[in-house]
């Protein structure tokens, strides 16, 4: 079957932001965006069970053991001290669940029951709009470190006067004014663990506040969600009066249950990335790929960074979380709520989601190395899957194009190039050229693992020795090589290691073409079959002489359309194989400085014509080499 062909132009004078809408635009065209997804996690109601492992332990990306309703996917960062679970964090923010729904975590993910732990229990809230919600204001008008009192109205009527309770209902905003003192902490506790009189620090406990001082005079705003539904403490400051004494009470009862009054926010559609900042300081977009569904990992994040106008970055992972939590929460600035680390909080904002080490490399869901909005870090710091050049000529149209595949529909070559750009061959304006892993083997299982991978096809243009690579990039990459890759990605089982560190995260295969007859070749390189005329004769000692007259027959000629490539032929077993309407082609061109160039066709016959995607080839005495083509015809 042929190829199609599509392209995506950006035109002279394009800026950063404009790589990311024209990689978005050749995603919707593909069908790549995932579309809208609701049910999305964002909070946690206060949570019971958990037991007590008498240890100090961080789980980064525990998954259900059951839940009473139908949502799938989230997971969460769960932090357990010598009292028992103390914080639990939204890490993978799952789909399809409603406000309220029970999860249990099952005590084997969390320290296993001879351990002494129990099974986890609390309920979820999602990302929704709550109307008909109320407003309340409440003062704090003096007292200390272990009581203060409360001067305002909640849904019962006034409050005031000695230990006070405030009731709210979910969806209702509660706000905190500071109306004594000039360092007031106003802190709403989880109920549970209730340890007396221990100086613990905010992180364990807090569902919602400001690790910061709120100012005489300052309020602070907590808009609570459809599942918070509970008794909570107040607290004054990160360290005092947190399971101890108590200096007052948050209730919270249930919305109202109208339907009307809940309206689930979506996020991503049929024509848009997931997720995307195109004013950064390094413009960005992510976006969801589906491979397998009903698979744990069963889908690939692909977040695009343009750090540069010369390169695109292509980082992959096994989630992402959107959220930032400033809807509920209140911004505290770079990146993050102010409870974002605290229970029931979503983490860094903007973000691959999953366990360090294996689904990223050491930079943590807590650490803003793991969230494209840390911006101009991005190019030392920021893990990454692979680069691909754009060639940066501004003052050019840049295109993108795509080849997608008869065969296999789920296969597609990206390609850029600036058609205007004058050239003398064909690496002068034909740049990246790389397609993702998209397919399915029987090498691996996407229960268990997820496709990080990518390939890039790279050419050198003019060349003494003409060869095509294979760049085949297995897992997402410490930018230093400091410490291991993602270890969760399928293609990881092919890396490498060096004293316990990854080495590197990607693999060469090289292709060289032997029409070049007269040039050596590498003992390591792969080579084509190839016989022609002028290298068939008999050849007598050093010198070249050709006088006899033996010669082998010209019958033996062969310079075939190699097909069946594989992804890359140093992995074994062979994951995929490149479907046979993208071919090898190496060929000889008497005449020399010929530019072939990406678009151009070579014909075998009139039903077999094919169309020149990049290569690599020597243009001295005559033109030869080896192209990577997709047949048209």
């Amino acid at each position: 079957m042929a190829i199609s062909t599509e392209t995506f132009k950006i035109n002279a004078g394009w800026a950063k932001s404009d790589l990311i809408t024209q990689m978005e635009s050749a995603f919707t065209h593909l069908g790549w965006n995932a579309g809208t997804i609701t049910g999305y996690v964002v909070g946690l109601s206060s949570f019971w069970g958990g037991g007590d492992t008498n240890a100090s332990d961080t789980y980064h990306s525990v998954f259900q053991k059951s839940t009473s309703g139908i949502g799938t996917g989230a997971s969460f960062y769960i932090i357990r001290d010598i009292h028992g679970v103390r914080t639990i964090n939204v890490n993978r923010p799952g789909v399809g669940y409603t406000s309220g729904e029970l999860i249990t975590i099952s005590a084997d993910d969390i320290g296993g029951l001879g351990n002494g732990a129990a099974d986890l229990s609390f309920k979820v809230c999602v990302d929704e709009t709550v109307t008909n919600g109320g407003s309340y204001g409440i003062a704090v008008t003096n007292g200390n470190n272990s009581s203060y009192n409360f001067l305002g109205a909640d849904r019962n009527g006034p409050v005031g006067g000695g230990v006070s309770v405030v009731t709210i209902r979910e969806g209702d905003t509660v706000s905190v004014a500071n109306s004594w003192s000039n360092s007031y902490y106003p802190q709403i506790k989880n109920p549970t663990p209730v340890v007396p009189n221990e100086a613990t620090t905010a992180s364990k406990g807090m569902l919602a506040g400001s690790d910061t001082s709120v100012t005489f005079g300052e309020e602070y705003d907590f808009r609570t969600k459809i599942g918070q539904a509970g008794t909570y403490y107040w607290s004054t400051n990160s360290q005092n009066n947190v399971y101890g004494t108590e200096s007052g009470r948050l209730v919270i009862t249930e919305w109202s249950g109208d339907p009307s009054d809940r309206t689930l926010v979506g996020y991503g559609t049929a024509t848009e990335f997931w997720d995307k900042n195109l004013t950064a300081t390094s413009p960005w977009g992510t976006a969801k790929l589906t491979i397998q569904p009903n698979k744990r990992y069963g889908d690939a994040y692909h977040t695009f960074m343009a750090r540069d106008t010369s390169n695109l970055d292509i980082t992959t992972g096994s989630g992402w979380s959107f959220y930032d939590g400033s809807e509920y929460y209140g911004d505290a600035g770079n990146g993050n709520s102010d409870t974002a680390n605290y229970h029931g909080g979503t983490l860094r904002k903007h973000r691959f989601a999953g366990a360090e080490y294996l689904d990223m490399s050491h930079w943590s869901v807590t650490d803003s190395h793991s969230s494209p909005d840390w911006g101009s870090a991005w190019s030392t710091q920021v893990m990454r899957t692979g680069t691909v050049p754009t060639g940066g000529n501004t003052s050019f149209d840049l295109d993108l194009n795509l080849f997608k595949s008869g065969l296999d529909p789920n296969f597609v070559v990206f390609s850029y190039k600036a058609p205007t750009l004058s050239s003398t061959d064909i690496a002068d304006n034909t740049f990246g050229t790389w397609f993702f892993h998209k397919f399915v083997t029987d090498v691996w299982d996407l229960d268990h693992v997820f496709m990080g991978g990518m390939t890039r096809i790279i050419f050198s243009g003019t060349s003494v020795d003409p060869f095509i690579t294979f760049r085949t990039y297995m897992t997402v990459k410490d930018p230093d090589n400091s410490y291991y890759h993602g270890k969760r990605a399928a293609e990881f089982g092919y890396s490498n290691y060096w004293s316990g560190q990854a080495i590197n995260n990607y693999v060469d295969f090289n292709v060289k073409a032997l029409s070049m007859y007269d040039n050596q070749q590498h003992e390591t390189s792969a080579r084509m079959y190839y016989r022609a005329d002028d290298d068939l004769q008999r050849v007598v000692g050093g010198s070249g002489d050709t006088t006899g007259k033996d010669r082998v027959t010209a019958v033996a000629n062969s310079n075939k359309v190699l097909k069946g490539i594989p992804l890359n032929g140093l992995l074994l077993p062979v994951p995929y194989y490149i479907p046979d309407d993208f071919v090898l082609i190496q060929f000889h061109y008497s005449a020399p400085a010929a530019n072939i160039q990406q678009g151009d066709t070579v014909t075998i016959s009139g039903s077999e014509v094919y169309t020149v995607i990049c290569g690599s080839y020597n243009q001295t005495d005559a033109t030869r080499g080896i192209l990577f083509c997709a047949r048209t015809t």
